[in-house]
């Protein structure tokens, strides 16, 4: 009985295909490359399905657990049947024929011809079945490498690529086998035509697919390299100016801004930001496009008052978890600042910074603070929305505003009370949400900031007044 060849080794199995035997030969070959790539999409389809993805590709992933089970029960399953049978098969063949070469009586060596013409025949349609598997392979590993977890990408076009490779391998072994037929099989060789010409069609569209997945790579790391070409060249520029005024570090943080919003396809590969405000993102900036590792929500062991981490050489910026979410970003922006600006190997922040306060005494320290309330709150920007909340380009405390701004409880003088200065209208503009006659979005929600902060930049651009 012959031995099962999946069940020997992979280095036994490479040592049979290189033996110069024909078992296992290229039938059995073709079926391998399908059953490497059919393992490599289930890992891809596993790697997508784990619990920290599931929501990022949740909706592919009904489709994708579909074809992990089409592949596991069917596909791979048949594959590894037709791996053996196709050796078997085509041993039949080989040996008939070499009883016909050592045979002597005419007759007998006519009659082992005609029997391993019969035996070649059943090993032409195992190439057929073969190559469809691999044309189902080839399918999915197209919807997996699109669909599927991007950073596995890789193992999805080995397996998009061994798929197209047995299904070539499988046109040219029945090709070949062909040529041993003569007129008597002419009807069955010519339904065997019309199937490999069906065939040849699909594998010359999925070739074509495949070469435009390599073609998706390149040009993603073309932009990637562009993305990072331009940070290096604005931080070069950058650390060369160490006595940075208020305004440049405005500029910088505004061409920093500028240079995400035109990578933003690079930076964000799914849900790519429609409006300005949506690239302000400290996270998705330091990982993306400056390269870090960032975490947040951690627990700083050695003290309860440090709210933020940046390393620089190890590229690594840590934000506390024990302040609130606006405070979490500031101070995300704040090490941004530090990212950009500085040269310091570590620095951290002992207090928390949520931008309602700036540390005019350490230089550094106040430096990153601006950046970060630039950054988070550029000026065009919060004009625009301001404008867009309030119905004007400047606030003016008067009584059609305190009717606005009140539903009508209060006037003008009413609020001047309340509020006692600008300082205080900017604290209630920052926090409203409600005015004329209808619910506003919290302007320093919007720019995911503290109250303070948001109502320090309305003062800062000007929009009120008292």
């Amino acid at each position: 009985m012959d031995t099962k060849l999946l069940n020997i080794t992979t280095q036994e199995l490479l040592e049979k295909f290189g033996a110069g035997n024909h078992k296992p030969g290229s039938g059995s070959a073709a079926a391998f490359q399908g059953m490497i790539a059919a393992k490599l999409l289930v890992t891809v389809i596993s790697l997508t399905n784990e619990k920290k993805r599931r929501s990022y590709y949740s909706k592919a992933l009904p489709r994708l657990l579909k074809m992990d089970k089409e592949i596991q029960d069917r596909i791979f399953p048949e594959l590894a049947r037709l791996f053996h049978v196709d050796s078997v098969q085509f041993d039949k063949t080989i040996k008939l024929r070499k009883e016909r070469d050592y045979e002597d009586d005419l007759y007998k060596k006519n009659e082992f011809s005609k029997q391993a013409l019969e035996e070649l025949k059943i090993a032409v349609e195992i190439p057929l079945d073969i190559a469809s598997l691999n044309i189902e392979l080839a399918e999915i590993a197209e919807f997996v490498f699109d669909s599927g977890f991007q950073s596995a990408r890789g193992d999805s076009h080995v397996a998009l690529s061994g798929a197209i490779s047995g299904l070539a391998g499988c046109l040219s072994i029945i090709q070949l086998n062909l040529l041993s037929f003569g007129s008597d099989e002419a009807i069955w060789m010519k339904q065997i035509i019309s199937k490999t010409n069906d065939i040849k069609a699909v594998y010359q569209k999925i070739h074509l697919k495949a070469n435009s997945k390599i073609d998706i790579l390149e040009k993603e790391v073309t932009e990637n390299v562009l993305l990072h070409s331009d940070v290096n060249e604005l931080l070069n520029e950058v650390k060369l100016n160490p006595k940075l005024s208020n305004t440049e570090v405005e500029s910088y943080a505004s061409r920093f801004q500028r240079l995400i919003w035109k990578h933003r396809k690079t930076i964000w590969k799914k849900n790519t930001p429609k409006d300005y405000v949506d690239i302000l993102k400290p996270a998705k900036v330091f990982k993306k496009a400056l390269g870090y590792e960032f975490f947040n929500e951690v627990e700083f062991k050695e003290s309860n008052e440090i709210a933020g981490l940046i390393d620089q050489p190890n590229k690594l910026v840590l934000i506390s978890k024990d302040y609130p979410k606006s405070t979490q970003n500031f101070t995300a922006a704040h090490e941004l600042g530090h990212a950009i600006l500085h040269e310091q190997d570590v620095l951290h922040r002992d207090r928390p910074a949520d931008g309602s306060s700036i540390n005019r005494r350490n230089k550094v320290e106040f430096q990153a603070d601006k950046f970060a309330a630039f950054f988070l709150m550029p000026s065009e920007l919060v004009k625009r929305v301001f404008g867009e909340l309030f119905g004007t380009n400047k606030f003016v405390l008067d009584d059609n505003s305190a009717f606005y701004l009140t539903k009508g409880k209060k006037s003008q003088n009413e609020l001047r009370r309340d509020y006692k200065d600008l300082n205080g209208l900017a604290i209630k503009l920052a926090s409203t949400d409600y005015y004329f006659d209808k619910p506003i979005p919290i302007i320093s929600e919007i720019f995911n900031v503290s109250v303070g902060a948001m109502a320090i930049r309305l003062l800062e651009l000007d929009l009120l007044e008292f």
